[in-house]
């Protein structure tokens, strides 16, 4: 059994986070390096090491900014804003349009809505993954028309993962796909019309024929995709991504590099073979189209990497000051134990495998952040992590500038995934107490600029 996270788009988060998965085989997810170095990039870490000149600009920003180049590389260094400010912007304090009902007409009951795009008209594009259908609403929220659902035709889906828009006014799905020999990593994208009609369908892979799992969709149409490896080894292992930007029509490819992903584990309990996806608090890899760049991050440590698009040549690195610890052993078994609970496992299961929460690796420190994406105005939002000993009433983001300069702290709704952001809207889905899903729209006003 497969875990994988959902794919992002457009420089926007992955979709929803990655859960346990549990089945008596056994494989489980739980939670929520770097890449191909260079030279030029080994000497950006020689240059912040020994203390090279530094630039300050804090007449257009308050915080004492850090900027260097080394070998054409931007380093920003920013400090950590005090816990208690937040920038001036504002958000509505209710959706401006929420769709999602816990009873009515099916087009309105949502199943894993795992990813939305909003249209220039203010349409909202929905990809329900739990019954494989992309569903169109207008700016209200109303209804408009289904495509796909369930099945093995061209214009039907198996495992929808994900929406973006596509050039000429279209929208390209994509999902998992087995080849006949049962290789489970081949990806397939779709482009429907705004009629829903398919235009095309095309493998998405990289020259050597491997599939490429989409994390960033660009307006242009190229798409950038990893392949993940790893996670075999019985113990401690840490998954590995190597990504490749390539051409919607398949005529070219850049590769980005192989950089560090999840971690898990695996051993045998009771005579079962438990095999952990990711373990409690793993560290992870996040994407984000930036400015003309692709972000490309672990998040062991605060630090963000811009890549140039055209060469995949590190261009940037953007820091800000953090400090973490590694979680305890109690954090790690109550964790695990929240997991098989909330996933409704037998007793027996979880008697079976409880000698596995004292067992299990522990991380060596928490994640450093939990999503990255860019704005519509060039902003670089990058979602706190939130330690399971500090309570935060509501989800917490720090914003960077075009330039890497940090602006400050924003608070978004609570239970809400954030999708995307505008210029003046945040779009994302939105979770009660009772599991109900919506998909809503919330207003964005940047007080202050």
């Amino acid at each position: 059994m497969n875990c994988n996270g959902s794919p992002r788009t457009a420089g926007r988060p992955g979709r929803g986070p990655f859960k346990w998965l549990l089945a008596v085989g056994l494989c489980v997810c739980v939670g929520c390096g770097d890449g191909a170095s260079s030279e030029a990039a080994e000497e950006a870490d020689e240059e912040t090491r020994t203390g090279a000149p530094v630039a300050r600009d804090r007449a257009e920003n308050p915080f004492a900014v850090e900027i260097r180049d080394s070998a054409g590389i931007r380093i920003v260094e920013n400090p950590r804003p005090a816990d208690d400010s937040r920038l001036s912007w504002r958000i509505g304090s209710e959706p401006l349009v929420s769709i999602g009902e816990y009873e009515g007409d099916d087009p309105y009951i949502l199943h894993e809505a795992n990813d939305a795009v909003m249209l220039a008209d203010g349409s909202v594009v929905v990809a329900n993954a739990g019954t494989d259908e992309i569903r169109l609403y207008d700016a209200g929220g109303v209804h408009q028309a289904t495509w796909g659902g369930t099945g093995g035709g061209p214009a039907e889906f198996q495992a929808l993962a994900g929406i973006g828009p596509w050039p000429g006014d279209s929208i390209l799905a994509w999902e998992p796909r087995r080849s006949s020999s049962g290789r489970a990593d081949l990806w397939s994208g779709s482009v429907f019309d705004l009629g829903g009609n398919l235009g095309r369908s095309f493998r998405i892979e990289s020259d050597d024929g491997h599939g490429l799992e989409p994390r960033v969709v660009l307006a242009s149409g190229d798409i950038l995709g990893r392949r993940t490896t790893g996670g075999a080894e019985e113990g401690y292992w840490r998954m590995e991504a190597a990504y490749s930007l390539v051409n919607g029509d398949g005529t070219a490819e850049i590769p980005f590099g192989t950089h560090l992903g999840l971690e898990g584990f695996r051993g045998v309990y009771g005579g079962v073979m438990l095999h952990v996806a990711r373990m409690a608090f793993s560290r992870g890899l996040h994407e984000a189209e930036w400015e003309g760049t692709l972000v490309i991050a672990t998040d062991d440590r605060y630090e963000l990497r811009a890549y140039s698009m055209s060469d995949a040549a590190l261009a940037k690195i953007v820091r800000r000051e953090h400090s973490s610890r590694a979680p305890t052993r109690n954090e790690v078994v109550e964790a695990m134990l929240n997991a098989f609970v909330e996933a409704d496992q037998p007793e027996e299961v979880i008697e079976m495998f409880r000698p596995a929460y004292d067992e299990a690796p522990v991380v060596e420190t928490f994640p450093a952040f939990r999503a990255v994406l860019a704005d519509a105005l060039g902003h670089l939002w990058v979602k706190e992590y939130t330690p399971p000993d500090i309570e935060r009433p509501a989800p917490l983001w720090t914003v960077f500038d075009r330039e890497g300069r940090v602006l400050g702290f924003v608070e978004t709704p609570v239970e809400f995934e954030v999708f995307e952001v505008g210029a003046d809207y945040l779009i994302g889905r939105a979770t009660d107490e009772i599991g109900i899903e919506r998909i809503q729209v919330w207003e964005l006003e940047r007080v202050g600029g």
